[in-house]
């Protein structure tokens, strides 16, 4: 039965189609998709998951790996979600001077890690949101202000569509309005439901797909795209946390079209610990149960990735791959990898050892938050980032590493 004018009316987000049993959301059957990115050699594709500044910073030591291991230059595709999104957003934006400076680690450091610790070990992001608060009294929301400020701490009035087409770079939000995966990109932004519109001509700026990406639900509303236009959108797109939705970045690069991609996975997401929890009733409740929602949800693409990569390592180094296969490595930062491994694994142990604590805690633990943190512990989880994506490829494709002796360590 066709709803009526007034069902229409007032029908509230979560009635989408998507979200009703049995029911699926219909993708739009638009023509307009991304434009590819230009070819390399070894492709490679990075996700960086959500996880506040911890994700931030330690998706800053892989971005920094690559560039030690060469890889950096070979990178063609970039999602992220949330956290993840803001060390994306520096990658994006200081792409053009880091391919001019040869995708050197010295450049990584300069441009992306030591200005992003300087940021976050003087200032209080949260803080900062606190002191504009008074800006929202308008029609102006918390996200909007938090746009703002990333814009002013981070992006420095970058525009999407002005992003450097060598890479496609892919900010991940959750659309709560058709229930599917919102993405933000330098030529196209949109979802499978709605379709996707040009970006260009709309003056989308970056920090708003980041802010949109990292707007965790209860501390940000959902970002509303009231004046955008989309093929086959009847209500206006409602954006939250990418993490939401997909909080390992993957889905957007992990198509069979993307099989000949080398793909590297950071998860920095939070984790359930087992045990007694207490709190208050019910709000206690909703929010264990919200945990193991994204607990099962993670772990359902954690299994299906590294099964491809698995089939993918059986296939060996070289050559093309069958479907089903992929070339990659995905740690987390709670990864624990084997006492003795395969004998380039060893040997990065012996060159770089590991550190996974910080004051007596380990780093998977360091709090979701967007708030001053103390210099030690921010090197500490750049270096984590760094040293899990070194060893990762030192177990799994130990050819990807050159001479060990060549690289610096992000310092501690």
């Amino acid at each position: 039965m066709t709803p009526s004018h007034h069902d229409k009316e007032h029908r509230w987000a979560v009635d989408s189609p998507a979200l009703g049993t049995g029911l699926q959301a219909r993708p739009c059957g638009d023509t307009l998709r991304p434009a590819a990115p230009p070819p390399a050699a070894d492709p490679v594709a990075l996700a960086l998951s959500g996880g506040g500044f911890r994700a931030t910073l330690s998706a800053l030591g892989v971005i920094r790996l690559l560039a030690d291991a060469g890889m950096l230059r070979e990178l063609r595709y970039a999602s992220s979600v949330s956290g993840g999104s803001i060390a994306n957003g520096l990658l994006a934006a200081n792409w053009p001077a880091l391919r001019q400076e040869g995708f050197t680690t010295t450049t990584v450091d300069e441009l992306l890690v030591e200005p992003t610790l300087r940021k976050i070990t003087s200032h209080s992001l949260k803080k900062a949101l606190l002191r504009g608060l008074w800006r929202t009294l308008g029609p102006s929301t918390r996200t909007d202000l938090l746009a703002r400020r990333l814009d002013e701490w981070f992006f420095h009035g970058t525009g999407l569509a002005d992003l450097d087409p060598q890479v496609r770079w892919i900010l991940n939000a959750a659309n709560l309005t058709t229930g599917t995966r919102f993405t933000f990109e330098r030529d196209v932004y949109g979802d499978y439901a709605i379709g996707l519109a040009p970006t260009p001509g709309t003056g989308l700026k970056l920090c708003v797909a980041v802010a949109a990406s990292a707007a965790v639900p209860g501390a940000f509303p959902p970002l509303v795209l009231d004046r955008a236009s989309f093929p086959c959108g009847t209500d206006a797109p409602a954006l939250l946390d990418g993490g939401v939705y997909d909080n390992t970045g993957t889905e957007s690069v992990d198509g069979e079209r993307y099989r000949d991609v080398f793909l590297l996975v950071l998860n920095s997401g939070g984790l359930l610990r087992p045990g007694p929890y207490g709190g208050i009733p019910v709000v206690r409740d909703l929010a264990r149960a919200n945990s193991l929602l994204y607990r099962q949800s993670t772990a359902l693409r954690t299994r299906l990735i590294v099964e491809r990569f698995r089939r993918g390592h059986a296939a060996g180094p070289d050559g093309p791959l069958p479907p089903g296969t992929r070339r990659g490595v995905l740690v987390a930062l709670a990864t624990d990898f084997a006492e003795h491994g395969a004998g380039q694994l060893d040997k990065w142990r012996a060159a770089f050892p590991e550190h996974r604590t910080y004051d007596g805690r380990d780093l998977s633990l360091v709090p979701t938050v967007f708030d001053r943190l103390p210099e030690p512990l921010c090197r500490a989880l750049v270096y984590r980032g760094w040293w899990l994506a070194g060893a990762g490829l030192a177990a799994h494709h130990p050819h990807r590493l050159p001479n060990l002796t060549a690289l610096t360590p992000p310092p501690l």
